[in-house]
């Protein structure tokens, strides 16, 4: 039972990929953690995610006043910034790096912002762990099958962001820090379903761009 008892930090833990963590961290598969926070800049998200757990359809003072007290807790923060990653991080045992620039035409057209999340996120938290000595035990990584020989800018920055991980466990020899890769996600955003969705139910064409590819589906 890894996660039993653990102060778990899932930084973007309001995307596809996060809330889905969330909530498998919280069935208690793997052990049941003593806090899960979830770290993000979108407060509409959290809003959603915060009301969907407390199964309420009105938000008020107490809810919001309650948040640092539940199992559950949601911070304000981007992994950009410094103080912010220090304070999320701080009290962690184990954090999960799930806040990511991923669709590949935004990273594309944006790369400089890519870096700014992808990559000087990764190194933030390497960071606030190496200058202040906190106790973090695992780092977990989040990366892509995009970052294997990469030809884009989103695959460039999450294979940097590898790297600053990894070498990490260099010179912080008391936390492990460890990367995981993982392929499309179907329906997340940014994904062609939902897109495939829209143009069906607009009469179409459904845009697939070489008709010829071979394409694998995996069961979960």
């Amino acid at each position: 039972m890894i996660f039993e008892g653990k102060r778990i930090l899932v930084t973007g833990g309001t995307g596809s990929l996060g809330k889905t963590l969330v909530r498998r961290l919280l069935a208690g598969e793997k052990g049941t953690p003593k806090k899960v926070i979830v770290l993000s800049r979108d407060e509409a998200k959290q809003h959603d995610m915060r009301m969907s757990y407390l199964h309420k359809t009105v938000a008020t003072d107490e809810v919001i006043y309650r948040n640092f007290l539940n199992t559950l807790e949601f911070r304000i923060g981007d992994v950009r910034n410094f103080a912010d990653v220090c304070s999320a991080v701080k009290n962690a045992d184990i954090v999960i790096n799930a806040a990511a620039l991923k669709q590949v035409p935004s990273c594309e057209y944006f790369p400089h912002q890519a870096v700014l999340t992808n990559c000087l996120g990764a190194s933030n938290i390497v960071r606030a762990i190496e200058e202040n000595s906190y106790p973090v035990e695992t780092v977990v990584g989040i990366s892509t099958d995009k970052a294997c020989k990469p030809v884009n800018a989103m695959g460039l920055t999450k294979a940097i962001q590898e790297r600053i991980f990894i070498a990490a466990n260099i010179l912080n020899p008391k936390t492990r820090f460890i990367c995981v890769r993982y392929g499309n996600v179907l329906a997340s955003r940014g994904s062609v379903i939902p897109l495939f969705h829209d143009q069906i139910r607009h009469g179409g064409p459904v845009t697939i761009t070489t008709p010829e590819m071979t394409r694998f589906l995996a069961e979960p």
